[in-house]
């Protein structure tokens, strides 16, 4: 029954793990643990041995201790639904006092065994077991992580059911009668002590009497776990769980039944066979709920495991015996010659069948899953099972099988060898909601065929259909598709580049396995890739709108004198952490602009840690497709890297233009959305809002380029006052960010660089004065970062460009006139406040509303010349408020801005009225 290379593999491990020879596989050094006792080669196995070295020599010698106490095969070997392809799975009973030296020289040799193996064309995977602490259930009695490790019991019941012994000590189960299986602990004990049995003899696992809840919910756990990837190799041990789970706490384990059969003299090995045993088991339990449909599914699993084909002859007479009880198991199964032809031809199943399929399956492990639940929560108070676990194995299902819009779901898991057609048909026609949508048909429907034929898949985008075709390998690279109509928005060279472009994201369509720890944070984006315009041509459709593009605007998002963003449609393909694949779509630029949040959204504030994924973008449906492409990409690119953490994070706003619109992309509490800003003079509002904490502005470099915006918001900085002039054609603009980012702005008469710099210092220096008398702690940020002065020019190609500057250290000249304004407040009308003009005072409790005509007149008569020229604030001193209550520098700003303008305001009534008196 057994492969070449199997057969020879089986013939040879019990003499590995019995002597350390160098020209043996595994070999680590002699002195390596070894030895089984009562173990000696046959002849066909030391003529094996010297097939493989001829120079072999065996050399039997005494030994004082037996390292190695017993070797077994378990699963489905020596039963009908073993072949050639299966795995081997060999647990290697050690003995338990072996250090942790010796245990890893055993190790070695283990995996130098299974590499051996693995050159045999075979998958070996041997266990080390420390019977000692397996029997105590500690989890370390495994050596590898696998679903053993955390379920002993259960993996100790498949092992009674399925073992077979290649050399050592015998399980001492089997000496336990069944209906003292209750006792196990006592009878074992008993058969020891009085030696009815000799320890050197047997290896005591331990019994089946006790299984705590906790690890039977993990095993079903696990099985469904597995089983939505290849639900076929694990719906029977899934079904048998639920089985067991019915008789819990009192459960009938098969490996019991076996052994009464066999005390009872049952020596049939096809009624002994542990898989039919197990589906005997199967049937009693599905046949008495009536499930006949569930029933119907096990033996196909059944039979899909034997990997038998009984429409067909067998040329190799060695399956003899498993086809014999095979075909005995369909006769009484009733199952029809036609029935049997489809599933032998389950290699070639196509999507029609392969979709029939998978709905069943996917039937089956949901229920499968409201029984675990039900499970979980009858036995919930006495256990400890962890919610958590069946809140991630939910997450599993709803990823895998759940179907919604956009989601690229998996239609073939293991069920057929290749999906595959040579020849399609896609549609682009209305839906019944009247909308137009995509259809695929199988070979070659026209158009009035599609009228009358039901399509295999219906999508609202091309990408999403596409998408769904590849990964599902649906099309291969000589599949002919049809294309119709052949007017349609969609030309064949465009749709052979958008295929070409999948191909080369997902090489071989094959998608991730997803661990069970990813799917216990939320899903965050690992891939993404755009899809700009598929089948959309912006040039042309603004061409019939009749709009101007003629100009020197290149910005595919505000694009010639029309300022038209080319963006008409976005195709956002995402794989998440949770192993999903979406493909979402949007339109217009509100579109665009969703698409870019919900990639943060994912990319960013689901990610616990790492840079964001890199975005790829491709259009490919009219002469500026490509750079429309590249503009997308880098912006995408660019705002997850402000935003992420290569930049300045998530407190990070961006700034970018798309029409004739600006949008401010932003953290909103939980989540990032964007505030859309009609003209710039709305935004330069929103930028002189008050500000309660400092927040990063980045501007898309294509935004703002006639302002110095860009400029001043690259070199802003938190809890520096920053302040900038530009001056020409008579004007100074004079630019203030405060300590939290805040824009203030003023146009001012052109002045001496030296006089505008001595001035605002003068104003600054008097505004961290104020507040270092106010603040709550002596060491306030603002006394440490003294203000930063830049001046504005334009460079060749001209753009803004910052120049620092340093005031001047030396006073103001003597005959300089100061005006501040000592109050208790900003608001002058309920705040009483004193405007001291040089060593004058001038208090609006005794000049009431004729206070600023009395402080104009004033600095009038000090002027020699008695000129006009603006009057401005030197420095503010407010008495009344504290701490917190401290208003922000552009807020002060604006205060000196409004003041100022009612004392020129007022200078210009009394210049005019001496005027018209002269």
């Amino acid at each position: 029954e057994l492969s070449q290379g199997q057969r020879v593999f089986t013939t040879l491990l019990p003499l590995l793990f019995h002597i350390n020879h160098p020209m043996l596989p595994g070999f680590v050094n002699t002195k390596t643990p070894a030895g089984i006792p009562d173990y000696n080669p046959a002849k066909v196995v030391l003529q094996a041995a010297k097939k493989l070295s001829r120079s072999f020599e065996y050399k039997k010698r005494a030994r004082r201790r037996y390292h190695i106490q017993g070797l077994y095969l378990m699963g489905s070997i020596g039963s009908i639904a073993h072949t050639a392809r299966s795995d081997l799975d060999i647990w290697l009973c050690h003995d338990p006092g072996l250090g942790a030296r010796a245990l890893k020289a055993l190790r070695q040799k283990v995996a130098n065994v299974e590499a051996w193996a693995a050159g045999l064309g075979l998958e070996a995977h041997i266990f080390l077991i420390n019977p000692d602490a397996f029997r105590r259930g500690e989890r370390d009695g495994l050596s590898h992580e696998s679903s053993g490790s955390t379920q002993p019991r259960l993996l100790l019941e498949e092992f009674y059911r399925t073992g077979v012994l290649l050399a050592g000590r015998y399980p001492l189960w089997w000496l336990v009668p069944v209906e003292e299986e209750r006792n196990y602990d006592d009878w074992a004990a008993m058969l020891l002590h009085k030696r009815f049995v000799n320890p050197l003899d047997c290896i005591d696992f331990g019994g089946l009497q006790q299984l705590p809840v906790e690890e039977f919910f993990g095993a079903a756990h696990w099985q469904l776990f597995k089983g939505i990837e290849s639900p076929y190799k694990t719906i029977l041990k899934i079904l048998l769980t639920e089985a067991y789970s019915e008789d819990y706490p009192r459960v009938r384990w098969l490996c019991q039944e076996a052994k009464a059969a066999v005390y009872a003299g049952e020596a049939d090995a096809d009624t002994l066979d542990p898989y039919v045993l197990l589906y005997r088991r199967l049937e009693q339990y599905l046949a008495g709920r009536g499930e006949t449909r569930r029933l119907e599914l096990a033996r196909r699993c059944f039979y899909f495991k034997t990997e038998q084909k009984l429409s067909r002859r067998s040329a190799d007479r060695r399956h003899g015996w498993r086809r014999d009880l095979l075909q005995a198991l369909v006769r009484e199964w009733g199952w029809k010659p036609g029935e049997l032809a489809l599933l032998d031809s389950r290699d070639e199943w196509k999507i029609d069948r392969v979709l029939q399929e998978r709905n069943t399956l996917v039937r089956e492990l949901t229920h499968s899953y409201r029984l675990l639940t039900d499970f979980a929560r009858t036995y919930a108070r006495d256990s400890r099972i962890d919610p958590e676990e069946l809140s991630l194995l939910g997450r599993k299902l709803y990823t895998a099988l759940e179907k919604r819009p956009g989601k690229i779901d998996s239609i073939n898991p293991g069920i057929s060898r290749s999906l595959v057609e040579p020849r399609v048909s896609l549609h682009y026609a209305r839906t019944r909601n009247d909308e137009f949508g995509w259809f695929l048909f199988l070979g070659e429907v026209t158009e009035s065929q599609a009228e009358v034929t039901s399509p295999i898949k219906t999508t609202s985008g091309l990408i999403e259909m596409l998408t769904w075709c590849h990964l599902n390998q649906v099309l291969g690279h000589d599949t002919l598709i049809g294309l119709y109509p052949e007017s349609g928005p969609v030309q064949r060279s465009e749709l052979h580049a958008l295929l070409c472009a999948l191909r080369g994201i997902y090489p071989d369509g094959i998608r991730m396995e997803v661990p069970m720890e990813a799917l216990s944070a939320p899903p965050s984006a690992i891939a993404c890739t755009l899809f700009i315009n598929t089948g959309t041509d912006p040039m042309a459709y603004l061409s019939r709108q009749g709009k101007q593009l003629t100009s020197n605007r290149s910005d595919p998002l505000s694009f010639g004198a029309a300022h038209a963003c080319l963006v008409e449609q976005v195709e956002q393909l995402v794989t998440t952490s949770w192993g999903e694949t979406l493909v979402l779509s949007y339109q217009g630029i509100s579109g665009l602009l969703d698409s870019l949040c919900h990639f943060l959204r994912l990319a960013l504030l689901n990610r616990s840690s790492g840079a964001p994924p890199r975005v790829t973008a491709h259009s490919f449906s009219s002469v500026r497709s490509s750079g429309i492409a590249r503009r997308v990409e880098a912006l995408f690119n660019d705002v997850a890297r402000a935003m992420g953490p290569e930049g300045s994070g998530l407190d990070t706003r961006y700034l970018l233009q798309a029409g004739d619109e600006y949008y401010l992309i932003q953290r909103q509490q939980d989540n990032i959305g964007y505030l859309t800003l009609n003209d710039q003079q709305e935004l330069l509002d929103l930028l002189a809002e008050p500000r309660h904490r400092f927040r990063p502005l980045v501007i898309d470099p294509n935004a703002l380029q006639d302002t110095p915006l860009p400029e001043l918001f690259r070199l802003n900085r938190k809890g520096v006052i920053q302040l900038f002039h530009l001056t020409g054609k008579g004007l100074t603009r004079l630019y203030v960010l405060d300590e939290h980012g805040a824009l203030f702005q003023q146009e001012l008469p052109a002045t001496d660089e030296h006089y505008l710099l001595l001035q605002q210092q003068r104003f600054l220096d008097g505004i961290r004065l104020m507040r270092s008398l106010m603040a709550e702690e002596p060491a306030h940020r603002l006394l440490l970062d003294a203000p930063e002065f830049f001046a504005l020019e334009r460079d060749r190609e001209g753009r803004f460009v910052a120049s620092p500057r340093t005031p001047p250290r030396h006073r103001l000249p003597d005959n300089y006139l100061e005006l501040r304004l000592v109050s208790e407040g900003l608001d002058l009308n309920r705040a009483p406040h004193v405007l001291v003009c040089g060593e004058q005072e001038f208090s609006s409790l005794e000049h009431g509303p004729l206070l600023l005509d009395r402080v104009v007149e004033y600095i009038l008569s000090q002027r020699r010349s008695r000129q006009s020229y603006p009057i401005y604030l030197t420095g503010l001193e407010l008495s009344g408020v504290s701490g917190e209550g401290v208003a922000s520098t552009c807020e002060l700003y604006r205060f000196k801005k409004r003041l100022e303008r009612r004392l020129n305001r007022v200078m210009e009534q009394l210049t005019r009225r001496r005027v018209s008196l002269a």
